[in-house]
């Protein structure tokens, strides 16, 4: 009953190769149902005759083999016409999350009530990749390394690492433009140290197929005139130019350090006299794909710096506002610890089709995650935590000012890409100690919030967060325009709710109370205590809190009752028989 009651309104489908159907009901089915797997996520996408914004699609699956059936959130329906994007018009879409990578997955799709029935097969990425040749660098070179040898989907990835027991050092010397050029699909990068680059530590070409793994990469980018980094200086750098076809794909970055660029990003309180009548940082980024297609994963990397070396956005790109933006579609952003930015830890925002960010700590930001907006969807943004805001590098007042947690909204002009759904479930702000002579904690400000009052984004649905703010009178949740399609409830704050009448009918208003002591080591490793609000007063969401300990899922990124690692995010070793 409650899961019809809050999980009613719908969700998605899409190909990727090798899927069964099998048409199970009666009833015409106008197009194939779609998987699009990751390591450990499926996207989803489904358009039968039949959809329609009242009728529910079911969702269930279970790895081949298994006799048991699991059971996911429905797919969510976008009634909308995309004249630009015609194939996503009217459609079914959404995600099975917390899959087993390298597994066949069967699938089963349901029109509620009476409605037709299809099953289809797909495989997440397995962990291991075939490797066809392995190239090793010398010990340290100064010149850019040009990858234009590559593998295929038949021999095997080509390996560029060090020698057994070296690391490979190739640093720019503020004198090459990049580190590594790489202009091959099928190519692994695999640890090696880059630093000097004048623009990027790696700059990908139009390539599809590539590994970027356990690489340290610093000292990129370029001061420019007024004294400030020049924007989207990157460790890891894409482009294409807008009319041009968007290529990047199935692109993997995970356990690299991607830390201190050459240059700084300004604050929202340095203006840059370059850039009259507009204060927004600019600066160098960690990752920037700007026009990528999608299928991106970027998985267990420290991202980080000092506060005389700041990043823009930690990642991201300008494609804000339309079908395009980062990371696109069908991609994952997680286990990532990121700090040191003066906007956005993730801006993930423009298209948003099917991309999941869950597991990532984000620290010493401005804004936590950036999704303004999501014109398709749906976007899931799941388990963060986030630790401390703040506006500028001074220690005055304004310098320790707070910003938002999740950053949404439109302006009027922009807001026909505002309609695609946003999940919000599960995530944590915390309050770390008070800034010196100050008394208010050094967190965000807000929760869930469009940034204006004026500002629009539908489609949002959020539940089982820990919202906790500076102070109380602080707006935990808003929402100006007070959107009925926008759903609140079942969240902890201790915050003000401004959205649509009925928001946070179930939600808990009191601050938390954790298992452990925010401490400065681990304040991100906690749980909410037995007990106190917040405890087992979740509700239900197939598939994302299905392990839940206690008469309930407790509210927030972590439930007590589950071990927790050293660390969290957890950092998976890489596989045994790994190349």
């Amino acid at each position: 009953m409650i899961l019809s009651g809050i999980l009613g309104r719908g969700w998605l489908a899409r190909l990727a190769g090798g899927v069964l159907l099998v048409a199970l009901s009666a009833g015409l089915v106008r197009a194939t149902p779609q998987a699009v797997p990751t390591f450990e996520n499926i996207g989803l996408y489904w358009r039968p005759a039949e959809g329609a914004a009242d009728r529910t699609c079911a969702v269930s699956y279970r790895a081949v083999g298994d006799a048991d059936w699991c059971e996911a959130m429905p797919l969510w329906f976008d009634a909308m016409e995309h004249p630009e994007r015609p194939e996503r018009s009217r459609e079914y879409r959404g995600s099975l999350v917390g899959l087993t990578p390298g597994t066949a997955y069967e699938i089963r799709l349901k029109l509620l009530p009476d409605g037709p029935e299809v099953r289809l097969e797909t495989q997440t990425w397995a962990e291991r990749w075939p490797v066809a040749k392995t190239v090793e660098l010398p010990a340290l070179s100064h010149e850019t390394l040009v990858i234009s040898e590559g593998g295929s989907a038949e021999s095997g990835y080509v390996v560029y690492t060090s020698p057994a027991g070296t690391r490979s050092r190739i640093d720019g010397r503020n004198e090459a433009e990049v580190n590594i050029r790489i202009d091959a699909p099928y190519v692994i990068v695999r640890g090696l140290d880059l630093v000097g680059a004048r623009r990027h530590g790696i700059e990908l070409g139009t390539v599809q197929h590539v590994v970027i793994e356990d690489c340290d990469i610093s000292g990129w980018g370029q001061d420019l005139e007024d004294g400030w980094g020049r924007n989207f200086d990157s460790a890891i750098y894409h482009r294409v130019e807008d009319d041009a076809p968007r290529v990047l794909r199935r692109i993997v970055i995970q356990r690299n350090r991607l830390h201190h660029p050459r240059a700084n990003a300004n604050s929202w309180l340095q203006p840059r006299a370059s850039r009259k009548g507009s204060k927004h940082p600019i600066g160098p980024q960690a990752i920037s794909f700007i026009n990528a297609d999608g299928e991106i994963v970027i998985r267990h990397n420290d991202i980080y710096s000092d506060f005389e070396h700041m990043f823009n956005d930690a990642m991201g790109e300008y494609h804000n506002f339309g079908y395009a933006g980062f990371p696109g579609r069908d991609s994952d952003i997680h286990g990532n610890r990121i700090s040191h930015c003066w906007d956005d830890g993730i801006e993930m925002e423009g298209a948003n089709q099917n991309v999941r960010c869950w597991g990532n700590v984000i620290d010493w930001t401005y804004v936590g995650i950036g999704a303004a907006t999501t014109s398709l969807g749906p976007a899931y943004i799941y388990r963060n935590i986030y630790l401390h805001s703040r506006r500028g590098p001074g220690t005055d007042e304004e310098s320790y000012k707070g910003q938002l947690f999740l950053k949404l909204g439109a302006d009027p002009r922009q807001a026909e890409f505002a309609h695609g759904r946003t999940y919000v479930l599960h995530n944590t702000v915390l309050q770390p100690e008070p800034w010196g002579g100050f008394d208010a904690t050094s967190g965000a400000t807000g929760g869930v919030r469009l940034s204006a009052a004026n500002k629009h984004q539908t489609q949002i649905f959020s539940r089982n967060n820990v919202l906790w703010t500076r102070m109380d009178r602080n707006i935990a949740v808003f929402d100006g325009q007070a959107s009925p399609t926008n759903d609140f409830d079942y969240d902890l704050f201790n915050g003000l709710v401004r959205a649509v009448d009925g928001s946070e009918t179930h939600g808990v208003h009191a601050v938390p109370v954790f298992a452990a002591p925010l401490d400065a080591e681990r304040s991100w490793s906690v749980a909410l205590a037995p007990g106190t609000p917040g405890s087992d007063q979740g509700v239900r969401l197939p598939g994302f809190n299905d392990d839940f300990a206690g008469d309930g899922p407790d509210m927030g990124a972590i439930e007590f009752g589950r071990p927790l690692t050293d660390d969290f995010p957890a950092r998976p070793d890489r596989p045994s028989d790994a190349p």
